[in-house]
């Protein structure tokens, strides 16, 4: 029996003999394990200083402008101040350079276009390629000049305009309250006067004074309501059986319009106060056609006349 124990104990040191020798292969690399929970959030950090700020305007800063630390650009001079210490802004360093050297002169450019003039066609020999002409005495206007060659001209000179108006004259409608009577001789004449100072001498040699009226104190049947027509003029009419003439009349003089009425039969006492009158001043160089003068909506479209 102690054979056999021996023979078991050798067996187990010759075991750890063996065991304590050198290292075997490295296995392969285990599967990847499961990710681990979040850790908690860390504490807030400190707050951080204040930053640097620049500030703007056309004067200097004051002193009260901003803290230590801060910048300021005057944007009228290009002076720039900081940064602002305790002992205030400080002097400014001009962010604008010196004024540099003159640049070197630029190649000439090429000759322009001349207008030239003269009051005869430009001949041949005048200006050259690429220039103009304005013959003064017929406004006819050439060029450019090509090849030497002066083309046909352009007439700068419209046709002869219509004669203006601007010193045309006219009054509003009036309604001569009442008529002053005058009777000589048995005929009676109603007249109403109107002092108008642009009646003047000048006037009364060249020009023409036209008055209108709409006649509306009579029947409709005799004057139609609102219809105009220029002075003088002569209704006839039956009053009964009896023919009735009115002449109307419309006179001017020297700073003075003047109304007229007489009837054949001086049947009148009074005037109607429904009767209108204008009167129209036009200087002598202004050219109305007689049809216009008698036609009063066509002398409005001529003159540009309100009513």
């Amino acid at each position: 029996m102690k054979k056999v124990y021996l023979l078991q104990l050798l067996a187990v040191v010759v075991l750890a003999i063996t065991s304590c020798g050198k290292d075997g292969a490295v296995g392969p690399a285990g599967p990847a394990g499961t990710q681990g929970a979040t850790g908690a959030a860390g504490a807030v950090g400190a707050t951080g200083a204040d930053g640097t700020k620049i500030y703007s305007g056309t004067t200097a800063p004051s002193a009260t402008l901003g803290i230590n630390g801060d910048f300021y650009i005057n944007i009228a001079t290009s002076g720039f101040y900081g940064p602002k210490t305790a002992a205030g802004w400080g002097s400014p360093f001009s962010l604008k350079g010196a004024t540099g050297a003159t640049g070197a002169a630029g190649a000439a450019g090429a000759d322009g276009s001349t207008i030239k003039s003269g009051n005869v066609a430009p001949g041949a020999a005048v200006g050259a390629d690429g220039d103009y002409y304005l013959n003064t005495a017929t406004y006819l206007f050439y060029g450019p000049k090509i090849g030497g060659t002066w083309p046909a001209p352009i007439n700068l000179k419209g046709p002869k305009g219509d004669p203006g108006t601007a010193n045309v004259i006219y009054s509003d409608w009036f309604t001569p309250s009442s008529y002053v009577k005058t009777t000589i001789f048995g005929s009676s004449t109603f007249t109403y006067n109107v002092v108008e100072p642009k009646i003047t001498q000048d006037i009364l040699d060249k020009g023409v004074v036209v008055v209108y009226a709409k006649l509306n104190g009579y029947n409709p049947v005799i004057w139609p309501t609102d219809q105009v027509s220029p002075l003088p003029v002569v209704i006839n009419y039956l009053s009964g059986t009896t023919p009735e003439i009115d002449i109307w009349s419309g006179l001017y003089t020297l700073g003075n319009v003047q109304i007229s009425m007489k009837n054949n039969n001086n049947v009148y006492g009074s005037i109607s106060n429904a009767h209108s009158y204008r009167y129209v001043i036009i200087p002598g160089g202004v050219h109305i056609a007689a049809v216009k003068l008698k036609n009063y909506n066509e002398l409005k479209a001529a003159l540009h006349i309100q009513d």
